[in-house]
């Protein structure tokens, strides 16, 4: 079959005029899809095309005849269809996508049949005819009578008698095409009677299970646009996705959405229920807005101290995304002295938090050294670590450790203080990650006791 890709589908129609009519393009790959599907639905036999594999496929045409229905058996479903039709009736029952389907029906005219033919190939169960047999019987009704013969359609060295088979899967494709035509409109439509991310999930989902390969490039082109979601929409996008067993394309781009609502992020409830997964895929986002890479290592011991018991073998992979070279070294160093408690003992008693710890104070201090052209990535090479890029640093005038070491109303950074900052951020209003600017721009027009040196004598 894959050798007739580029060949014509001519049909013979018996008229005075002995006229040739070419199928399109279009209807032409249709057509064979379409044959190809009921193949062993309908009786095959040799024909004397054997001989000659170049022959053009041709539909043939005698007397006119009552279609004939094909009497041999349907094949059984392949190893594996079975998995593939339960999810396919699960994904059904579940109302954003029945909604959808409806949606479109309603308001695409001429379209019903098509997406009825959508919801019965998704597993619906309708009384009476089905949407294919009522097409099948249309386009039955409005071909020549003539075509209909017992000859069949020939295709090459194969002969395929039953026609209504070939007319019903050609419904199902046209069906199937039809409707990811109309899907793009998810995107700026909501006719789903829900919010925009219940649409979103409609789409990934159909994207997930039915394996459409250009709903995926639309879902992806749409998805890739920065300015289709702000922080707060990905994250709730993300949340609508995150218990759904068919979102993980829709829950992995969403986390890589946030930025300067991490803070936030870390300050509700949603984040003490993260999984060890979930929490590795926030922090290797370059993009994550915080004061300092301190604020990263101390919301992951608020996620460890939440859950110890469970938590404490991941303590190590968890931590190993904290970039502790990000991190000054008198808070390194001072790092066991500093914080007397319970929550940092049990996590800096790990050997492998140690020598994370050691690595990075490795890296701070070639970074603090005298040669002006240090970068991360030579450090990187000369400890033999790895250094990812830096965070999008802010400064918040609110945070009180935030000043800098030498500055008078500076606070050091116990893990009592960070609990303290995120109280702050609750109690704000709940757009305060809209108030986030550049750390540059604050230290350059709010924080300027940050900015004179300490005078000694």
């Amino acid at each position: 079959m894959n050798g007739l890709k580029d060949k014509v589908i001519i049909m013979q129609v018996p008229s005075s005029d002995e006229d040739e009519m070419e199928v399109s393009s279009d209807l032409d790959a249709m057509m064979f899809e379409a044959v190809e599907e009921s193949g062993a639905q309908g009786d095959i036999e040799s024909t004397d095309s054997e001989n000659q594999p170049d022959a053009e496929p041709l539909i043939a045409v005698v007397e006119a005849q009552t279609p004939p229905r094909s009497s041999v058996p349907a094949r059984s479903a392949p190893a594996g269809v079975t998995d593939v039709d339960a999810k396919l009736k699960a994904l059904f029952e579940r109302q954003q996508i029945v909604k959808m389907l409806l949606g479109l029906c309603d308001e695409t005219d001429g379209e019903g049949e098509t997406i009825h033919i959508v919801m019965e190939l998704l597993g619906a169960e309708i009384e009476g005819p089905t949407a294919v047999d009522r097409l099948t019987d249309q386009l039955l009704s409005v071909l020549p009578e003539q075509t209909l013969v017992d000859e069949g359609i020939i295709l090459d060295n194969e002969r395929y008698h039953s026609f209504r088979n070939v007319l019903g899967n050609y419904a199902k494709i046209h069906a199937s095409r039809r409707l990811i035509e109309q899907l793009p409109t998810l995107a700026t439509g909501n006719f789903l009677g829900g919010t925009h991310d219940e649409a979103l999930l409609a789409r990934v989902v159909a994207d997930e299970v039915l394996k459409i390969p250009d709903l995926m490039r639309q879902l992806w082109a749409s998805l890739e646009e920065m300015d289709f979601f702000n922080e707060d929409s990905a994250f709730n996008a993300y949340l609508k996705a995150r218990n759904h067993p068919n979102g993980k394309i829709l829950r992995e781009l969403m986390l890589s959405r946030i930025s300067r609502v991490f803070l936030c992020v870390v300050s509700s409830t949603f984040y003490l229920f993260f999984t060890e997964f979930e929490i590795i895929h926030v922090l290797r986002n370059c993009y994550l807005s915080v004061n300092s890479e301190i604020e990263i290592f101390l919301s992951v011991i608020l996620w460890l101290e939440h859950n110890w018991p469970e938590r404490s073998e991941c303590a190590e992979r968890v931590l190993a995304e904290v970039r502790f070279h990000l991190m000054p070294t008198w808070y390194l160093t001072t790092l066991n002295r500093a914080n007397r408690c319970i929550h940092f003992a049990r996590v800096n008693q790990c050997p492998g938090v140690k020598a994370l710890i050691a690595k990075g104070l490795a890296a701070a201090v070639a970074k603090k050294g005298s040669n002006p052209h240090y970068n991360s990535q030579t450090a990187a090479s000369f400890y033999k670590i790895d250094c990812p890029v830096p965070r999008e640093w802010i400064a918040d005038p609110a945070c009180v450790y935030h000043h800098k070491c030498h500055c008078q109303r500076f606070v050091y950074p116990t893990y009592e203080v960070f609990k303290q900052y995120l109280s702050h951020i609750i109690n704000s209003a709940p757009y305060y990650w809209h108030t986030f600017r550049p750390a540059q721009e604050v230290y350059r027009n709010q924080l300027r006791c940050c900015c004179y040196l300490p005078q000694f004598r």
